[in-house]
């Protein structure tokens, strides 16, 4: 958990001194998101924490396409969260772990 919050906190503090064609910095947001959601194992703590870095990559040019589309994402599999806690179980989990499938291996 602690790796994660370092993770997102280096994140946010690259952005913050970014500068605005600094592509060598624009691509260890998207490592450090790779990273986040590959050691985040489904776990909806480690997602927010990786929704942190996708919030910053989202304000880059460059990656606006790719945070946009990686958040829809992100906020289905939450939802997906949700509805197995109101007991909808059998779908909702194939559901859920399609989605993170597919979240895994667009970070790859």
């Amino acid at each position: 958990m602690k790796k994660i919050i370092v993770v997102a906190l280096l994140a946010s503090g690259l952005a913050a001194c970014a500068q605005p064609q600094a592509p060598k910095e624009d691509s260890r947001l998207k490592e450090a998101y790779s990273a986040c959601i590959n050691t985040a194992e489904g776990s909806p703590d480690k997602i927010e924490a990786c929704q942190s870095v996708l919030n910053v990559l989202k304000k880059e040019k460059a990656h606006e396409q790719f945070a946009t589309q990686e958040n829809i994402r992100v906020m289905d599999y939450q939802a997906c969260i949700q509805a197995r806690k109101t007991g909808n179980d059998q779908e909702v989990a194939k559901r859920c772990d399609k989605i993170w499938q597919e979240i895994r291996s667009n970070n790859n």
